[in-house]
């Protein structure tokens, strides 16, 4: 570990709790959760992923995250200045622990849709000894959206993460290392099969990984593949869905992936926003023994039936 000593207490706590959540096997709710139409979190598909509200405050370019522990009094993440993400609109965020308090610090992405219709947020930390909390919520945040009910859409846009790698021995002395990652993202809904469910499908390409500052340190190996998932129509949302990091395949011609080697795996979910499904907030997270990603994704529609 890497904390004070009263930091040191509360991990191991956590620890002997195994992934969830260590108080009295409750969530700890700080401030009031997002059940709102058009919002989906990742709380329904990992325990520790406990965020369960996403705001922010375009004035002051500040997050508010509920329900994560010890992140901030107020639940406010900062902009991180002079990232130097590449081909992305995500920014980089961190709450901002007050010196000599047990407060952690954890690290956020965030981008609203261009149109301001939809945004996606996702974060974590690693000052846990396991992954501890974290999570990840895309909202519609204004506008009805009228999901079609045929025809095949495509979609394409931007991915952003935060990495946390552990160390392999779990040595007490070791920092877990956290990064940012950044990717292109290619989504494919078919609106009229499966009948009336329709299915929702993509991949995250050409990942870039940063350090905990946002300064480039290469390509990151692999792809996360979106396994297709359903159309929930009365919300117009996107039902919780595998995702699966794939690594060592090809790109070939047509823009699929062949070979490869799945690895760490979780879930992803997204929501539907504009008057006609133009654009996809989506979250995901995958995860292995030593690595968890945690991110979000906003895309818009490149067919030509939703641009006319």
């Amino acid at each position: 570990m890497k904390l004070g000593a009263p930091g040191l207490v509360l991990c191991f706590a956590m620890a002997s709790c195994g992934s969830g959540t260590p108080f009295n096997g409750k969530t700890v709710e700080e401030g009031p959760a997002d059940f709102a139409p058009g919002t989906v979190y990742l709380t329904q598909d990992n325990e520790s992923l406990t965020a369960n509200s996403i705001s922010y405050d375009a004035d002051k370019d500040e997050l508010t995250i509920n329900n994560i522990p010890f992140d901030d009094p107020n639940n406010t993440y900062i902009r991180i200045q002079n990232t130097n993400f590449q081909n992305s609109g995500f920014g980089a965020y961190q709450s901002d622990p007050e010196a000599g308090s047990n407060e952690f610090r954890y690290f956020a992405v965030f981008r609203r849709s261009d149109s301001g219709l939809s945004q996606a947020a996702a974060t974590t930390s690693n000052e846990y000894v396991d992954f501890g909390f974290g999570g990840a919520g895309a909202t519609r945040v204004s506008g009805a959206t009228s999901v079609p009910t045929t025809g095949i859409y495509s979609y394409s846009g931007e991915y952003a993460a935060v990495r946390v790698v552990r160390s392999v021995d779990d040595d007490a002395a070791t920092v877990d290392a956290l990064y940012y990652v950044t990717g292109g993202m290619e989504m494919t809904a078919d609106f009229g099969d499966f009948d009336e469910v329709g299915a929702v499908g993509g991949v995250v390409r050409n990942r870039i990984l940063y350090d905990s500052a946002g300064q480039v340190l290469g390509a990151l190996d692999g792809i996360i593949s979106f396994a297709n998932s359903e159309i929930d129509r009365t919300d117009g949302t996107i039902a919780s869905g595998l995702a699966v990091e794939v690594q060592g395949g090809t790109q070939v011609p047509n823009g699929s992936y062949q070979g490869g080697t799945a690895g760490a795996s979780g879930n992803w979910s997204g929501v539907f926003a504009g008057p006609g499904a133009e654009e996809i907030a989506g979250i995901v997270f995958v995860e292995s023994g030593t690595v968890r990603e945690v991110g979000g994704v906003v895309v818009n529609c490149t067919s030509a039936a939703c641009i006319d």
